[in-house]
């Protein structure tokens, strides 16, 4: 700002001595024409003056020479230089010469111009005599008779006239150089209230630039300076709001793609990543983030997902396809690909959006597999129903032992396909949790005790010895009517697939906020490559065998969902031959 502050006053100045020299010429030649013509009508008036008085003596005498004696008194009074000329032009009298040495006048300008006729000659001319250059003012000397008697001349240096001038010019250059001085001073004064403004705006401009929105211009100033330090308070203000609302607008995208459950990864035009979420991460099985800046093949390690996104960087089209990752694991993915122009025209990106559809699949499967065993499990019972009752139709019933035979298998039939069905409800109303819960008091010994009561015949049976290990004593709320058909399925199944003289035994403990009940077997135990299965509805380990124990193949995911609508989970160990144990969590408190 000093720059413009520098500049404003060098254009002043400038203009400012181009307006005074003219003023100065003009002024100069003005007055020095005013004095040149002052001092020549000075002289003038002096030589009409000494030629008045020269005439008083003159009307006594005709004799030019007994007028000298007056000269010689006047002479001492002017400084100006006095000549007496006679008509023929030679030279009566001269103040500064002596007469004899003095050539005839008769040709001098002056003189002539008196012999013509005028009042005053002048003239200007370098003198022969005194070798200077004087200022020449002629004036006749006329007799009593208005004769021409002589010519009176005054001579004055020019240089005494030009010292007027000079003078002159000295106090215009003085008053000009004080004037430049002054009115400097006050441009300084001037440029600088208004310089500072303009400086202290600028400050704020170049901090906005520097994205420091915050600052304002705070200084004080006057007219459109003022205007525009609010106008550059007002930018500064809508900066900063429109930063803040970008910044607020980053943040909620950023949270809502690191919530999303879904990988999102950019890429750049160079095959590059930009960015990645955490479920990207969790997709592909490690971090991508650390590979930001690199090839997006490095990441993928997909034949499948690089083709599709190749596919898309060439035809520039979105691009969808289901991808199978057999490494870190397997899983099915649904893969998008989307191009969007980068921030270059003509620059190609891509967004890699991944979905983990593996559960969904398997669920499909689950599902399909659900329809498959539960026609299968209808199909046997009801098969079984409709070819005893044509048996008997045909003339079996007549004979009344074969009748109550087939009449009793109908029977266990038919309860094994209401037991079924009565299961296949329970569960669809389990896994919408359309089964109300109620909230009580549940004593856990009382409960374990209770259903040990109902599967105490058929381990005395088996000779399995029953066993409570109490390690807390626990209450829990919950519905009680629930928690028992789960010890029950589990406790029962525990007895069905324990060998004669085994042992099973109900743990009950504490740990953090759950009530943890373990029920354990020496049984057959189950396969470990089985294990993730055997809450799927409808599966058994040894399908013939269970069928033959009467199980419906449901009784295991019922209880999975009993123990999730009370808020807890369940999870199973077991050892080929060894036995079983399945331990279920659920919280002290009902939540």
């Amino acid at each position: 700002m000093k720059k413009l502050q520098f500049r404003i006053v060098i254009i002043f100045i400038a203009i400012f001595t181009i307006f005074s020299i003219s003023i100065s010429l003009f002024s100069t030649n003005l007055l020095q024409d005013y004095a040149g013509d002052s001092q020549q009508e000075a002289l003038s008036s002096q030589a009409k003056t000494i030629a008045n008085m020269l005439q008083m003596n003159v009307e006594k005498t005709t004799n030019l020479e007994s007028v000298t004696t007056d000269l010689s008194t006047l002479e001492m009074q002017s400084e100006e230089r006095m000549t007496i000329i006679d008509p023929s032009g030679m030279v009566v009298f001269d103040s500064a010469t002596d007469k004899e040495a003095l050539e005839n006048h008769s040709d001098r300008e002056e003189f002539q111009a008196v012999l013509n006729g005028d009042e005053v000659g002048t003239s200007v001319r370098k003198s022969e005599s005194t070798n200077e250059t004087l200022y020449y003012v002629a004036v006749p000397l006329i007799g009593e008779q208005g004769e021409l008697l002589g010519v009176l001349r005054l001579a004055r240096p020019v240089a005494e006239i030009n010292q007027i001038s000079d003078q002159i010019k000295n106090s215009l250059l003085i008053f000009s150089l004080l004037a430049l001085s002054l009115t400097t001073f006050v441009t300084l004064i001037i440029t600088k209230r208004i310089a500072k403004p303009i400086n202290d705006i600028m400050e704020v401009a170049e901090s906005l630039s520097a994205k420091q929105y915050q600052v304002r211009y705070t200084g004080s100033a006057y007219g459109e300076v003022a205007d525009l330090g609010e106008t550059i308070n007002d930018l500064a203000t809508n900066l900063e709001e429109q930063t803040q609302e970008l910044v607020q607008n980053d943040k909620r995208l950023s949270e809502l793609i690191n919530h999303l459950v879904i990988g999102v990864m950019l890429i750049d035009e160079h095959r590059m990543i930009k960015m990645v979420n955490p479920a990207m991460n969790i997709i592909l099985g490690e971090d991508i983030s650390k590979l930001v800046g690199n090839s997006y093949i490095e990441a993928t390690k997909s034949y499948g997902l690089s083709h599709l996104i190749e596919k898309a960087y060439q035809k520039n089209e979105k691009q969808n396809d289901e991808i199978y990752f057999y490494y870190p694991k397997d899983k099915i993915v649904d893969a998008n690909i989307v191009p969007i122009e980068g921030k270059e025209p003509g620059e190609q990106n891509l967004i890699v959006l991944l979905y983990d559809i593996t559960e969904i699949r398997r669920l499909e499967k689950v599902r399909t597999d659900f329809v498959t065993n539960a026609s299968h499990e209808l199909k046997t019972p009801i098969t079984a129903l409709k070819g005893f009752s044509e048996t008997l139709l045909d003339g079996a019933m007549e004979d009344k032992e074969v009748l109550k035979q087939f009449l009793e298998i109908m029977l266990a039939e038919s309860s094994r396909l209401d037991l079924l069905v009565n299961d296949i409800l329970e569960l669809s109303k389990l896994e919408q949790k359309q089964v109300p819960m109620k909230v009580e008091k549940i004593n856990l010994i009382e409960a374990v005790s209770s259903t040990f009561q109902l599967v105490k015949q058929k381990a005395e049976e088996k000779k399995i010895e029953l066993n409570i290990l109490e390690e807390d004593k626990l209450l829990i709320t919950g519905d009680s009517s629930r928690l028992k058909q789960i010890l029950a399925n589990l406790i029962n199944n525990a007895v069905v697939y324990t060998q004669e003289g085994g042992k099973v035994e109900v743990t009950i403990k504490k740990e953090n906020e759950y009530a943890v009940i373990k029920v354990s077997d020496n049984g057959i135990g189950i396969p470990e490559d089985e294990q993730d299965r055997i809450f799927e509805r409808f599966y058994r380990v040894d399908k013939a065998r269970s069928r033959n124990f009467g199980g419906t193949g449901l009784g295991l995911s019922i209880v999975k969902y009993l123990v999730e609508n009370l808020n807890g989970f369940i999870t199973v160990e077991s050892k080929l031959g060894l036995g079983t144990t399945f331990i279920v969590k659920l919280p002290i408190q009902s939540k």
